[in-house]
């Protein structure tokens, strides 16, 4: 009996030290700058995902000036522009403003929900307020004026073409909604109690710890090696589940959005997400394996001891 209690408490001390360890992770992305700076700012995918915002901007503006010549010419000057823009003095400063804008966003209105929900009103199961918006304003203020600029040039000599046709009207002020989480997995209500309990991860990891020292006491002393051994199980499962959801919020985020130019952005952004996350969680799976091990290792020990006291 005692050992079936520790079973239970070691498999709620690696729940709660698993969702602690994951917690405090998201949480330095979410509430502080640095993070997502490193994310989204280099790497493979980071310059993917830069790339692509310049043809994003364009596609959206491709239709913007009603003639059939200029608007073909617009998406040949959006390609050759794109290059200039991302390699432009002010886009790698814009691109960071960009990202910190986007960061606090989400911030605040995961604020707003909270403040909402606490003032009593009722919030729909499908309702987006809790959904990230890339806040691209200052990447659209140097994309457009260079776009602009390229595109004036391509167009000079095309009948119909003048100052004010060639104009796109595109806002400069860009944000671009995305369904990230989707409201298939995380409402925005869970999406608000998330970030609470994301908050709580010190005291999280706390309780794991307390709840694995009683798992250690209440087995026998022979046993004791049980509890690490299903700690460091339950934690490396976790983190193998972790995987397969965020691959399958991927999924159903690429599904959910069917427009070229937003998935152009999606794309790169969820695979640069992913290169920080997939080592993040093969650190989780290996702490859970370390600590299985030392159950296991604790087992052999306690076998060859008892082994040894029967010889006697």
């Amino acid at each position: 009996m005692r050992n079936f209690l520790a079973v239970i408490l070691a498999i709620i001390a690696g729940v709660t030290a698993s969702v602690g360890l994951v917690a405090w992770q998201l949480n330095s992305v979410i509430h502080e700058p640095e993070p997502v700076q490193d994310i989204l700012g280099s790497g493979e995918a980071a310059e993917e995902l830069k790339a692509s915002v310049p043809d994003a901007l364009g596609s959206m503006a491709a239709d913007s000036t009603g003639v059939g010549l200029i608007d073909d010419a617009v998406g040949e000057a959006v390609s050759a522009a794109a290059g200039e823009i991302t390699a432009h003095e002010d886009f790698d400063q814009a691109w960071s403003e960009s990202l910190e804008l986007t960061r606090t966003g989400w911030v605040e209105d995961i604020a707003s929900l909270r403040d909402r929900m606490e003032a009593g009103e009722p919030i729909a199961d499908n309702a987006t307020d809790a959904q990230l918006q890339l806040q691209l304003d200052p990447v659209a203020q140097v994309s457009v004026s260079m776009l602009e600029d390229t595109i004036r040039e391509a167009t000079a000599d095309l009948p119909g073409a003048s100052e004010n046709s060639v104009s796109l009207n595109t806002d400069p002020d860009l944000t671009v909604n995305t369904s990230v989480p989707p409201v298939t997995m995380l409402t925005a209500e869970q999406v608000v109690l998330a970030e609470e309990l994301i908050t709580l991860w010190p005291i999280l990891l706390v309780i794991a710890g307390i709840v694995f020292l009683m798992a250690l006491l209440v087995a026998s002393s022979g046993s004791r090696w049980i509890s690490w051994l299903v700690t460091g199980l339950v934690i490396a499962v976790v983190g193998v589940f972790s995987k397969f959801g965020f691959s399958a919020m991927q999924n159903s985020i690429l599904e959910d959005d069917g427009d070229a130019a937003y998935l152009s952005l999606l794309r790169p952004f969820l695979r640069a997400v992913q290169d920080w996350a997939d080592p993040q969680i093969l650190i989780l799976i290996a702490i859970g394996v370390g600590i299985a091990l030392l159950g296991i290792l604790g087992g052999f020990i306690s076998s060859n001891q008892r082994s040894r006291r029967q010889l006697r």
